[in-house]
């Protein structure tokens, strides 16, 4: 299968956040789950045009917003390795618990979730069963 029509390692789909504050919002993911900058490109005053993260095997994409691009809010679900240590280090780092986390009868997952300072809604999750 051709594969040169996208980025080495990068999944076809990837969620794109556009925030008041990317830097904070990136400085945010790289404490709670350890993202890794891969392509960055800042405006001339420095703030940020197009940044992309690897979170573990997936790719966010996040810009600062402007007055043609305004800043949005979405949900995201993350699996992570463990779920309790995610968890307080995003509340540790600011976020608002929505739900800590819970094993529910019949969910193979154990799952928690937090707003960010800019208002998303992170889900994150570990399989238990």
């Amino acid at each position: 299968m051709k594969t040169d029509y996208k980025p080495k390692d990068y999944n076809a789909l990837s969620p794109y956040l556009i925030t008041n504050n990317a830097q904070k919002l990136v400085d945010l993911l790289k404490t709670i789950f350890g993202a890794k900058e891969l392509r960055r490109f800042d405006r001339e005053n420095g703030i940020i045009a197009h940044i992309e993260l690897e979170l573990d095997d997936s790719i966010l994409m996040i810009s600062n917003s402007t007055e043609n691009y305004p800043a949005n809010t979405t949900m995201l679900h993350i699996y992570v390795p463990d779920v309790f240590k995610t968890f307080d280090l995003a509340i540790k780092s600011g976020c608002e618990i929505i739900e800590k986390p819970v094993n529910k009868e019949g969910d193979p997952d154990t799952r928690g979730s937090f707003y960010d300072f800019a208002g998303n809604y992170w889900a994150v999750s570990t399989q238990t069963n």
